[in-house]
């Protein structure tokens, strides 16, 4: 399971999350995108998908026992490859995030969850992306974000979100972190047009920021043959 935190606010970790999600699906088959804090929603709304019709966390409550993940993956929503299990704003029992989570990990060839504002769940994860702004603020909270994982024993690297003109470069601000560099997201204007447009990140077939995704993934070795096949899920 991957994890994706944001620092600071507003630097598009969510964006993030779910291009990973996206990008990943065209390649190792069934994905999955978490919302793993549950104060707010949700990841469908970054993913576009608020229309579509399926299971969201509240919807779970009250589960017991052990979950199908095949079943409940296909019961999530959808509009292509990448599904997504999003936040409502409303708590949901521990017992019943960590039995999903498992279940989802268990199918999937790569279960992101995007930890919010919240890192109650990262140890669930096997690697954490730390996306770090420019700036002294952000590294300051990038420094306390990276100490409060750490401590748990999860692997986090680094990714910036840089401006165009940036002076400052990943690999500076991850030595400065002392945390392992996997890459850099420069901003790019066609991802807020796409959101304008109800368009879900990560699917484009060019631009600047699906290929910073697509060489995150290969930085990650995100591979085929760890989950099942898309197309069993949407069957």
């Amino acid at each position: 399971m991957l994890g994706v935190v944001g620092a600071s606010g507003g630097l598009g970790a969510s964006t993030l999350a779910v291009a990973l999600g996206v990008r990943a699906a065209a390649s190792v088959g069934a994905t999955v995108c978490v919302d793993g804090s549950f104060e707010r929603g949700g990841l469908d709304v970054t993913a576009c998908i608020e229309h579509e019709p399926g299971l969201r966390w509240p919807d779970l409550s009250d589960v017991r026992g052990e979950v199908d993940g095949a079943d409940l993956l296909r019961s999530l929503p959808a509009d292509g490859v990448a599904r997504v299990l999003a936040a409502r704003g409303s708590p949901v029992p521990d017992d019943v995030v960590g039995a999903c989570l498992g279940a989802l990990s268990s199918i999937c060839a790569l279960t992101v969850l995007d930890l919010g504002g919240s890192l109650r769940w990262v140890a669930e994860c096997t690697d954490v992306l730390l996306v770090c702004g420019p700036t002294a603020r952000h590294l300051a909270d990038a420094a306390a974000v990276a100490a409060e994982v750490g401590r748990l024993g999860v692997p986090v690297r680094l990714v910036l979100r840089a401006g165009r003109r940036e002076p400052v470069t990943g690999e500076q601000v991850a030595q400065h972190l002392d945390l392992p560099h996997a890459g850099t997201l420069v901003d790019d204007s066609q991802v807020v047009a796409d959101a304008e447009r109800a368009r879900a990140p990560g699917t484009r077939r060019n631009g600047a920021f699906v290929t910073a995704v697509d060489r995150l993934l290969a930085e990650l070795e995100v591979c085929a043959g760890r989950g099942v096949d898309a197309d069993r899920v949407s069957a």
